[in-house]
């Protein structure tokens, strides 16, 4: 059993302020330290001291370099000047209060280190690295800070950081995995909560306890966790699930037990991404801990001991069975004041993640203006004469009923590049979807246009869904019939050209009835009227099989030079009257020439 805080408390209280690592004078008069340490937040010390010379108008300590800015200082406690180190960090505020009464202060704030990883938004891309690994890179940007991570076993193909602090991203991906982080001295370490080992005290109602308050919340307590995200590969949720987690033995009543009054059989946490399968059960874990640790919440007060450390496990006794047992101990504070030391304890956690409580994104529209969330309506008013010259269509938001409520709305397309991309412009008066860049709304951009049944589609919604098209104000078209696997284009003239897989034909058509099929027959040329070949070259046929010409009409032929050869016979004939004739010479020979 671990010792009561009493047992080493015997004695005068003694404390060490030390700068730069030398004590400050004795003559200094500090009135009041207090210290704070948490888990997943930077620790904290307060010095209050007596300060300020009226007759002289100064504030001597204040104007010395002992308490300046940027000054590494630590802080120890004891009894009888057996001291141990209780707060290590540097000076971020120095203040003055001159109160009512003329007592004049000077108070020095104090961070640790690891301040500086929550001071500016930082962007970053990790690539195929554990969050181990990137919560170990994070704190080794920083000097003066010391990793401690424990090692996490997902390894992640991207993973970005958007316009955050390195401190909230951290914080982010350990609660992503189970994990705490706490603060000692410049070291940070990041670990699942030890809540199995031995605690450092022990406190015991009516011998140590000053103050105490504790609550057992039957609110976050689950059955089952699952988690659901994306498969990008099969197009299909995958999950990953953890059953209720069996923390401190704090009380008669688990978990389990409390989840069970509720009810609910399951606790669903989701996102729409694809989640590496691993991490998905790490993350239901994660809840589970999380619910785990909100179980009983609350503080005690004792007599001041520098054990007490966020994490750790301190004994409770001879408050009841519901509450007796090992709490996991979330927040140190160290009061020294008018000569006494105490110290309160918080036990348990908050059952929220901290990206639902920290402001960790960026404000709307970067904080330069309110800004505006989600999609909103918009109606097109204007398609030319943006001011700026770029490209841009003038909308409004019918529900601002604005004095002038048209403004200028970047386009998006699924294809635009530098004078080539597609190119399909909203009519004047249509509904659009309206998004903003940043959330900001003076920076809209249209990102779709609506059906309703104001401005019906071209074609009626069917189950099947087999009919795709493009179709124009003039109602030229492109359509694509899935199930027959026919293209067609078609102007309001009629003039067409289908493209079939089902008809395994090419079919080109005006609206004067020529047409140009290609089929499995062969292709044919066909017009109601007459068909016109014209070559600046020449014009070749050659065909393995036969050439045939027929009308019925003429046939002629008119040239420079008319040649014909017959590789084996050669037959003109006339069923009426033929006739050879040239105004020079005409020549006819053979082997034999037959005149009948």
């Amino acid at each position: 059993m671990a010792d009561s805080p009493l047992k080493s408390s015997d004695g005068v209280v003694s404390f060490s302020v030390l700068c730069s690592g030398n004590a400050i004078a004795t003559t200094v008069e500090v009135v009041s330290i207090e210290i704070q340490h948490y888990i997943n937040r930077i620790s904290t010390a307060t010095l209050v001291i007596n300060d300020g010379d009226m007759p002289n108008a100064d504030f001597p300590l204040s104007a010395s370099a002992t308490f300046k800015p940027g000054t590494e200082i630590k802080i120890q406690l004891g009894y009888d000047q057996t001291l141990t180190d209780v707060f290590s960090g540097v000076i971020i505020k120095h203040s003055i209060k001159i109160s009512g009464n003329n007592a004049a202060r000077l108070i020095i704030e104090c961070k640790d280190k690891a301040l500086a990883m929550t001071v500016g938004r930082k962007n970053a891309n990790y690539i195929d690295k554990k969050d181990s690994d990137i919560m170990s890179q994070l704190i080794g940007n920083y000097s003066g800070l010391t990793a401690s991570v424990t090692a996490t076993t997902v390894q992640h193909k991207e993973l970005v950081q958007f316009y955050c602090s390195d401190w909230d991203f951290m914080l982010a991906r350990a609660e992503a995995n189970g994990m705490l982080v706490t603060l000692d001295a410049g070291t940070v370490t990041v670990k699942a909560p030890e809540v199995s080992g031995s605690a450092v005290l022990s406190l015991t109602y009516g011998i140590d306890i000053i103050d105490f308050s504790a609550d057992l919340d039957a609110r976050h307590q689950f059955q089952t966790v699952t988690s659901n995200g994306w498969d990008l590969a099969n197009h299909a949720l995958q999950q990953g699930t953890a059953a209720s987690a069996s923390l401190n033995t704090q009380g008669d009543i688990d978990s389990a037990t409390l989840a069970s009054v509720i009810g609910l059989s399951d606790f669903r946490l989701q996102s729409s991404v694809p989640l590496e399968s691993g991490f998905l059960t790490n993350w239901a874990k994660a809840q589970q801990v999380k619910s785990g640790l909100a179980r009983i919440r609350g503080h005690v007060s004792f007599q001041g001991s520098a054990l007490a450390k966020p994490g750790t496990l301190i004994e409770l006794a001879g408050v009841g069975t519901r509450f007796n047992g090992n709490i996991f101990v979330s927040s140190v504070n160290h009061s020294v004041v008018d000569g006494n030391w105490t110290t309160r304890v918080e036990f348990g956690m908050s059952p929220n993640w901290f990206t639902e409580t920290a402001e960790t994104m960026a404000p709307s529209a970067a904080g330069l203006t309110p800004g505006i969330s989600g999609l909103h309506i918009g109606v097109v008013k204007k398609l030319d004469a943006d001011p700026e010259s770029q490209h841009r269509v003038q909308v409004s938001i019918p529900e601002m009923s604005a004095a002038t409520d048209a403004f200028w709305a970047r386009l998006a397309n699924f294809y635009s590049s530098n004078s080539f991309g597609a190119f399909f412009i909203p009519e004047i008066g249509d509904e659009v979807v309206l998004g903003f860049f940043s959330d900001d709304p003076s920076h809209p951009v249209i990102l779709g246009s609506l059906y309703s049944s104001k401005n019906p589609p071209p074609y009626a919604l069917a189950a099947e869904n087999n009919t795709k098209a493009i179709v124009t104000r003039t109602k030229m078209k492109m359509e694509f019939d899935e199930e027959k696997k026919i293209i067609t284009i078609i102007t309001p003239g009629a003039n067409k050209i289908v493209i079939s897989d089902d008809g395994k034909s090419i079919l080109l058509q005006d609206q004067n009835s020529n047409k140009v099929t290609l089929d499995s027959a062969g292709i044919t040329l066909d017009s109601p009227k007459d068909i016109t070949l014209k070559a600046q070259g020449k014009i070749v046929l050659n065909a393995t099989g036969n050439i045939e010409a027929t009308a019925q009409m003429d046939i002629k032929q008119t040239g420079l030079n008319i040649t014909s050869t017959a590789n084996i016979g050669f037959t003109a004939k006339g069923n009426a009257t033929a006739e050879v004739s040239a105004s020079g010479t005409t020549t006819i020979k053979g082997a034999m020439v037959m005149i009948n």
